[in-house]
């Protein structure tokens, strides 16, 4: 089966049981007052906009790949990691100050708005979406442990749950104090994709679907040899597409990270090969919250013309050759293993 067919086949059925499971949630957060019911419906709306839902969808077909049967179980563990995105997601739109997620309002913007005629309604907004991402990582854990799993394997699910978040913690950390540092190297900027994407993006999910399987260690260390790189070719092409994608297309404004200061490849790459006066424009423009429109065309150019944008798009497929390579003469399931193959793929050609 193609990679579009099953995509489009499971985050049908990802999407039902997440609508069915924040229902539930709704109904009990009901009884105990309505503002636990009304942060409960934010977080289920937040939830459904949509999303390729790529991250579950690993967990279900690296599950399958080695051999695992019991399809209901694996979808509750693949809505957990739908439920430790949106976590995560809700709280890194509070450090970037962020107004838009999945084309939509971003949470701290929805209650800003909401109680906007009360004092400070953006602190107040800030305040009730930390509540709802602590609520997220609650709930991605009760799926887990309310799964029909057997108790090893929900432990095991649950650990490797908490260890991504605790590894993307520590990548957030890198990216945060990259806006604030001047010696920023490329290697600092692979340990942060590392950590930030490639192990909750891709790396988590895998391991979390193979060990539900029942995966050996010798697996689980083939999954991270595809997953790594993998990832990491990811937020290379996502840092790409951040700069260069149409908001339409993102869901959230392309002119985000530089705004935001961010130090990414593109923008190491060009000040490394950049003259003086290319130099000083781009760092003016890096955390100018008031860039126009033209400075930002000019940021790409300057980004194209000093080859910034050809190093990270060969560097981006030099890693996903290497993630194919890792997984190409595994004993996974040939259906699985040609989802993989086929999805490193997908993930590079994402267009802008």
């Amino acid at each position: 089966m193609a990679v579009d067919k099953i995509l489009k086949l499971y985050k049908k059925k990802i999407e039902l049981r997440l609508k069915t499971f924040l229902g539930e949630k709704i109904a009990e957060a009901e009884k105990i007052s309505d503002s636990s019911k009304e942060i409960m419906q934010y977080i289920k709306e937040f939830n459904l906009r949509g999303g390729k839902r790529i991250r579950s969808i690993l967990i279900i077909m690296a599950y399958k790949s080695l051999g695992g049967k019991n399809e209901n179980a694996i979808i509750d563990i693949a809505v957990s990691a739908e439920l430790m995105q949106s976590f995560l997601l809700i709280h890194d739109d509070i450090i970037d100050d962020d107004d838009l997620r999945r084309g939509g309002p971003t949470m701290h913007k929805i209650y800003a708005e909401k109680y906007k005629n009360y004092d400070n309604p953006e602190k107040f907004g800030e305040s009730m979406a930390v509540i709802a991402g602590d609520l997220l990582a609650s709930l991605g854990n009760e799926i887990i442990s309310k799964s029909e799993f057997d108790e090893e394997k929900k432990l095991k699910l649950l650990q490797k749950f908490n260890k991504v978040v605790k590894l993307t913690g520590y990548g957030e950390i890198i990216d945060i104090l990259s806006g604030l540092r001047t010696d920023v190297r490329e290697e600092d900027i692979s340990k942060m994709h590392r950590l930030k994407t490639a192990t909750y993006t891709i790396e988590g999910p895998l391991h979390m679907g193979a060990i539900a399987a029942g995966a050996s260690k010798e697996q689980l260390k083939i999954l991270s040899e595809y997953a790594i790189p993998l990832g990491m070719a990811f937020q290379t092409k996502d840092d790409i597409l951040g700069l260069f994608g149409s908001e339409e297309k993102l869901g959230k404004p392309a002119d985000s990270d530089i705004k935001d200061g961010k130090k990414t490849l593109l923008i190491l790459k060009a000040i490394e090969n950049s003259n003086k006066e290319q130099k000083e424009f781009i760092k003016n423009a890096l955390g100018n919250k008031n860039i126009t429109e033209k400075e930002l065309i000019k940021v790409r150019e300057i980004i194209k013309q000093t080859g910034s944008l050809s190093y990270s798009e060969n560097l981006a497929e030099k890693l996903v050759k290497k993630a194919k390579n890792a997984i190409k003469n595994s004993d996974f399931e040939k259906q699985g293993k040609d989802f993989f193959l086929e999805i490193a793929d997908y993930i590079i050609k994402r267009d802008y």
